[in-house]
């Protein structure tokens, strides 16, 4: 605005705004006295004209009246009364009214009144009919019927008519003081209108005065205000971190702040000597000095030399002034960016280590692209190991080497791996457990490390597989040794206890019957208390010996020894025992070794329920489901928070005797509903 107008001052602006304003409020006052004039000169009009209207159908009225008022007369006195003059006023009435009619036409306006006037038209030569019927009578000298002819003919007529007469006149009157009403509050308006543009002027006086003495004021201010602004412009230029230079039109430097003369090891009197061009290590700066209508270059990017000759990268943006369309010089603003581009050379540099070490591990390696579950890269251990090359790995998808279970488990597991490990941040990895197939159908176990890793500014997920099949045989055989070694021991504990103890017990049982006889009455009680004891003490090590060394032989059932354990542990009956066996499961002939298993794991559950589940309910179901068996053992006790709570040995034992047999253990509970467990193992496991 200033290159376009230069000279043009605030005050000036401001005094043109002022006046330009002042001629429009007088032009509209000037506007708003004519439209009250013309608006006043139609309400004189209208109110005229009203006058006229409703006094034509006021004498329209009257007439009327007259003329029933002499039809009576004449109806009731004739003959005795036979001046014609009554007659004669009759019909100069008729032919008052018919001129008066003629004059009411022209005033009507509206449909309303139009519609009224024709009906009263209507209804007056109606009655000009009876009137001449009634004044025939009166030549053929028929008196008597002149009564008759009256009210039945005449006298409703005129009722109609003085009703009808009433209504146009109101619906006129109306009509009229509604217009004038209208055109009088026009008028109001336009007053109103008129104090307020009088007001405007006032205020616009007054306020032009006001901002006079005020930009008289400002001025001074201004002044001092852009003095310090200069000085204190300065100062910031020399001190900024910002690499400030200006060149004049051939490139030599003008002026360099504190931070340029800092770097580039030059003080003011050197760079006086130098150009642009000198300074420069690589490439040069273009200045299209034609094109005037260009003045700023930004993300300008150059590598720049300091005296003693070391590299500096800067970037920024140069600032081009013209004067009347020619070059005048320019000035730069730049941030030195050389530790930004060392650490960019040193990233190249670690991500082709990065690539190196990736593709030369000895491990399967591979990386995924989250949104489409889609190999990007795969190391050479990967192909070799799975069977694959890397065009049909990079065709594939990471479904293509799991293990397949049902559609919607395996989408909610891959999404869940994958939300997880997005979560974690670049220096944190995540272990999974899962089963591979390689390209000829062999299926393997492994554990799979997974990190987040940027790849092309994009989040991907790096995989490591380590094939752990061997490994978890090997274990398997080690955890089957201890828990043989654990059972072998508990069959001897409970062998004890069942064949000696019991034994003990039965003999002192024995022995003591033999003294019963040779006992006082008053020892009997005391003799019957110890017998019931020895009884009870029996039963409990009996059970206790099942426990520890269930019988299990070719011909037993698992459904049974489940029935015989839970009844061990509910001979109170203290709960509501629920157990069911599909036909499916019965039909499996599970081998021994994993009805023991899954024995321990019901007997270690069943001993969590009752002493932390304060439960009354305990459900068992067996069934084949997806060529697995599944064993889920739930109750409605008080639950917990599976996320919160540290689980025991007990806990760790019953999922190590699941993962002998490739199966797993899962754990659903809550506050407040309960506990459910499910223990799943695949079929061709168990048989």
């Amino acid at each position: 605005m200033k290159k376009c107008l230069p000279g043009i001052t605030t005050a000036w602006v401001l005094m043109f705004t002022y006046s330009t304003l002042f001629i429009l409020l007088v032009i509209s006052r000037n506007q708003q006295f004519w439209k009250q004039r013309e608006a006043s000169s139609t309400l004189v009009g209208i109110i005229s004209g009203a006058n006229v209207r409703q006094s034509v159908l006021t004498d329209l009225y009257k007439d009327e009246i007259l003329q029933e008022i002499i039809v009576l007369k004449l109806s009731y006195t004739y003959p005795h009364n036979k001046d014609g003059q009554d007659v004669k006023t009759i019909i100069s009435h008729v032919k008052s009214e018919d001129s008066l009619l003629v004059i009411s036409e022209k005033l009507i306006a509206g449909n309303k009144e139009l519609q009224l006037f024709n009906q009263l038209k209507a209804e007056t030569a109606t009655k000009k009919q009876y009137l001449d019927k009634f004044f025939q009578q009166i030549e053929e000298g028929k008196y008597e019927e002149l009564k008759k002819n009256y009210e039945e003919d005449l006298s409703p007529i005129y009722k109609d008519l003085q009703l009808l007469n009433s209504r146009l006149l109101y619906s006129v009157i109306t009509s009229d003081q509604k217009l004038i009403n209208d055109t009088g509050l026009k008028i109001i308006q336009i007053n109103n209108a008129n104090v307020w543009i009088s007001l405007g002027l006032i205020i616009l006086l007054i306020s032009l005065g006001s901002n006079l003495i005020i930009i008289g004021k400002k001025g001074q201010r201004t002044t001092f205000a852009l003095k310090e602004s200069e000085k204190k412009y300065r100062t910031l230029i020399e001190q900024t971190n910002e690499i400030i230079e200006k060149c004049d039109a051939n490139g030599r430097f003008v002026f360099a702040n504190d931070s340029f003369k800092k770097r580039f090891e030059y003080n003011d009197k050197e760079l006086s000597e130098l150009t642009i061009a000198d300074v420069l290590d690589e490439g040069t700066i273009e200045l299209n000095k034609d094109a005037s209508n260009q003045t700023l270059l930004t993300n300008v990017q150059r590598v720049f030399k300091s005296k003693s000759g070391k590299k500096i990268y800067l970037e920024g943006t140069i600032y081009l002034e013209y004067t009347k369309g020619i070059f005048g010089g320019s000035m730069g603003f730049f941030n030195d960016v050389t530790e930004k581009k060392k650490l960019e050379e040193s990233l190249v540099t670690s991500e082709l280590k990065f690539r190196n070490f990736f593709k030369l591990a000895p491990i399967p390696m591979w990386v995924v692209d989250p949104e489409t579950n889609q190999f990007m890269s795969v190391n050479k251990a990967a192909c070799e190991h799975y069977g694959y090359n890397e065009s049909e790995f990079l065709n594939m998808t990471i479904y293509n080497i799991r293990k397949g279970q049902d559609f919607v488990t395996e989408l909610e597991e891959v999404q869940r791996v994958k939300n997880e490990t997005l979560e974690l941040s670049q220096d944190k990895i995540r272990k999974y457990n899962f089963y591979h197939l390689k390209k000829g159908g062999e299926t393997i176990e492994t554990e799979v490390f997974t990190s987040p890793i940027l790849i092309n500014y994009r989040k991907c997920i790096l995989c490591i597989s380590l094939d752990v099949t061997e490994r978890n045989q090997i274990e398997n055989k080690i955890t089957k040794a201890i828990i043989k070694a654990q059972e072998d021991e508990r069959y001897e504990i409970g062998s004890e206890l069942h064949d000696n103890v019991c034994q003990i017990l039965a003999a002192a049982k024995m022995s003591l019957s033999m003294i019963k006889s040779s006992l006082p009455s008053a020892s009997i009680e005391s003799y019957n208390k110890s017998s019931e004891s020895i009884l009870l003490a029996t039963e409990e090590i009996r059970n206790l010996s099942h426990r520890l060394a269930p019988a299990f032989f070719a011909n037993t059932k698992l459904d049974v020894a489940f029935e015989n354990l839970l009844g061990t542990f509910n001979m109170d009956e203290m709960y509501n025992l629920s157990i069911n066996f599909d036909k499916s499961s019965l039909g499996i002939l599970i081998n021994q070794e994993v009805q023991l298993n899954l024995y321990r794991i019901l007997q270690e559950q069943l001993r969590n329920i009752i002493e932390h589940a304060h439960c009354t309910e305990i459900e068992l179901s067996v069934f084949i489901s997806d060529d697995k068996l599944h064993m889920k053992i739930a109750d409605n006790g008080v639950g917990f928070n599976v996320n919160e709570v540290i689980y025991g040995i007990g806990m760790a034992n019953m999922k190590r005797r699941a993962e002998l047999f490739s199966g797993q253990l899962n754990v659903n509970s809550s506050t407040g509903k309960g506990c459910e467990l499910m223990i799943i193992l695949p079929v061709e496991k168990i048989i």
